[in-house]
């Protein structure tokens, strides 16, 4: 299971008092007596957490004042999804931005140029934990107009804590069920595919399951991203060619994969459903078992974790593995890469005053050294929440879930700044997280320019043609038509920008 950040917190700080001797010293001890309350707004459901944070609380205030930080105090409050976006936006509106909060890069962008948050450049001294766990090329990609302006999430130095988790799951049962080898190729993916659709995998004697299984394309992300990676492009990233760069949609590779998807669908072996199945609804099918091959996450493999719990529950003898992305036809493979910190990403408002309490807060939150909150913030008290064997570098939850840390004040609805430690995961896991962070397809951009506020569009005009062609709607030429559209309906001023933007590396 992945750890994300949450809640809307009140920090507040109060310096140690101290007795004033003479009448210079006066001021600068009533400053130190203030209290500054931090206003942190993050995006994550934790319904669990409990009004006035717990014991969980009471714990992380004795660590806070043991490390130095006294008097500090919080209150924590969710929001998630499309509603955490609301609400940020009526924040903004009404001039009431919380102190500290996550967004994603094109919120980042259009706050910095509204000026609603601050450039944290010089911030970063602060934070001489944090920044050893930051990758340098996050940070870069959160700096706009020369400035940085969000913190990105950090990752532990173990393997297992690389940004990507992302690979294709398949049922090692079924293959098992059919005497086949796992596939290498593409060729061999649609042969494990047509064996799943055809041949009965579950035994049931019924003709009700299909190979291949997805969700709706979301704007610019489809489907299938590693059939993408087979021919060398992911559709929304940016690629050099010839110096320049150019969005994977509008790349003739691009095309390739939406002939070769578009071919399997025809021939049954993907879910017609695919391309209008919401997320939710794609799980059921994996847990009923008409789904045999699907992009999941690393964890997915793991029989304690949602997905294969439930699978299991309804077939105790299912068994979930994964594979690494299929080699294509000139022998490209690949996973498209996580966006700097998967868009887990903080900032600053601007009318916020007492910054450097915050940092100090932040890389308090993800130390691992003595007096540092790191492992009490995110796993609770070491004996009675979790354990740890140093000799392996694993944690060993004593929880039930991750709620259950939650409804005791502890986790993620008080990890401040976020830092991926996946070192509680199981052995099965492992190994695919290994695998997931190889191969991986890189973005030559992840920044966001102006001209893509003004043609918001494009992602569902790349959605609407992906849709029609792969289900044979549109023939596979109409994907000309799409690239000219592209161009017509802002991607020539986008492209342009972007190159520009690009070359003042």
């Amino acid at each position: 299971m992945k750890i994300s950040t949450a809640g809307l917190l009140s920090v507040s700080l109060v310096a140690c008092t101290q007795q004033p001797s003479n009448e210079g010293t006066a001021a600068k001890t009533e400053k130190q007596n203030e209290s500054v309350t931090i206003k942190v707004f993050k995006n994550y459901p934790a319904p669990e957490y409990p009004k006035g944070g717990g014991k969980g609380k009471q714990e992380i205030l004795k660590a806070l004042d043991a490390a130095g930080l006294k008097g500090i105090d919080y209150d924590v409050t969710t929001a998630t999804g499309p509603e955490y976006f609301t609400k940020l936006n009526l924040f903004a509106a009404s001039g009431e931005l919380p102190d500290y909060f996550n967004l994603d890069i094109p919120t980042m962008t259009r706050f910095a140029d509204e000026g609603l948050i601050q450039p944290l450049d010089d911030m970063l001294k602060l934070l001489p934990n944090a920044v050893s766990l930051f990758d340098p090329k996050d940070l870069e990609s959160l700096k706009y107009k020369g400035h940085l302006y969000a913190l990105p999430a950090g990752y532990r130095p173990e393997p297992i804590n690389g940004p990507n988790t992302g690979t294709l799951i398949f049922r090692q049962d079924w293959l098992d069920n059919l005497g086949l080898q796992q596939p290498k190729t593409l060729s061999e993916l649609h042969d494990v595919l047509e064996a799943f659709t055809k041949n009965d995998p579950d035994k049931n004697q019924k003709n009700d399951t299909y190979g291949l299984g997805g969700v709706r394309a979301n704007n610019m992300d489809p489907n299938f991203g590693v059939i993408f990676g087979a021919f060398g492009v992911i559709p929304s990233f940016w690629h050099e060619r010839n110096g320049q760069l150019k969005q994977g949609m509008v790349l003739p590779e691009a095309k390739e994969a939406l002939a070769l998807l578009q071919q399997w669908y025809k021939e049954g072996i993907i879910d017609p459903e695919s391309l209008i199945t919401e997320k939710k609804q794609l799980d059921e099918k994996i847990i009923n078992s008409k789904i045999g091959v699907f992009e999941g996450q690393a964890m997915d493999v793991d029989p304690k974790q949602p997905l294969g719990n439930s699978l299991r529950k309804v077939t105790p003898t299912a068994k979930f593995n994964f594979l690494a992305p299929p080699i294509g036809p000139k022998g490209l493979s690949g996973w498209n890469e996580k966006s700097p910190s998967n868009n887990n990403i903080s900032s600053v408002s601007s009318n916020f005053k007492n910054t450097e309490a915050l940092m100090k807060l932040l890389d308090w939150s993800v130390s691992d050294k003595p007096n540092g909150g790191f492992s009490l913030v995110t796993y609770g008290k070491e004996g009675e929440h979790f354990t740890y064997d140093k000799e392996k570098n694993r944690i060993l939850q004593k929880v039930s879930s991750y709620s259950e840390l939650y409804e005791q004040g502890y986790s993620n609805p008080v990890r401040f700044l976020f830092v991926t430690d996946r070192r509680w995961t199981s052995d099965e896991t492992i190994v695919a997280l290994e695998s997931s962070n190889k191969n991986l397809i890189k973005n030559s951009f992840w920044k966001t320019v102006p001209a893509q506020f003004d043609y918001p569009e494009l992602g569902k005009l790349w959605a609407e043609y992906y849709s029609k062609i792969v289900s044979g709607t549109y023939s596979i030429d109409k994907w000309d038509e799409f690239v000219q559209k592209y161009y017509q309906q802002g991607g020539k001023l986008i492209e342009e920008q972007v190159n520009a933007e690009w070359k003042k590396k």
